[in-house]
């Protein structure tokens, strides 16, 4: 996709923006019509528009329920609320919805161990390497 080159360089992101927007437009039903939707969503939040990324991932959610990126578009919907819209209760709700909807995935687990920190620093209940090795 000319979209994937464009997308390796701020530079020419709005450009990226356009093969990929193009691309859903005319192939809606591509299996790589997810992916594509997918690479907006980071092009956004590379932008600063978080909204407009979850949106996007939204989108993988509704048009394509079998898509193998649904865990992940739920899960980064979660951890937009939670890391920069502050929403926490979104982000609660969110990562409910990949436990439920997930359960086996590996973002499922990585879930299951973040719903009950939603909003704490990670300093506060984020065991690290070197405090595990202490003896």
């Amino acid at each position: 996709m000319a979209g994937e080159a464009a997308a390796a360089d701020p530079a020419t992101a709005d450009q990226a923006v356009a093969h990929f927007t193009a691309f859903i437009e005319r192939f809606g039903q591509s299996p790589k019509a997810p992916e594509a939707l997918r690479k907006l969503a980071g092009l956004a939040q590379q932008q600063g528009k978080m909204q407009e990324a979850i949106g996007y991932y939204e989108r993988v959610l509704a048009e394509y329920p079998a898509s193998e990126h649904g865990d992940e578009a739920q899960f980064m919907i979660a951890f937009i609320y939670e890391e920069h819209i502050r929403d926490l209760e979104q982000a609660r709700r969110a990562y409910q919805r990949v436990i439920e909807n997930y359960p086996d995935s590996e973002l499922a687990a990585s879930a299951r161990h973040l719903l009950p920190n939603v909003g704490r620093a990670p300093q506060e209940w984020v065991q690290f390497q070197d405090e595990v090795a202490a003896p």
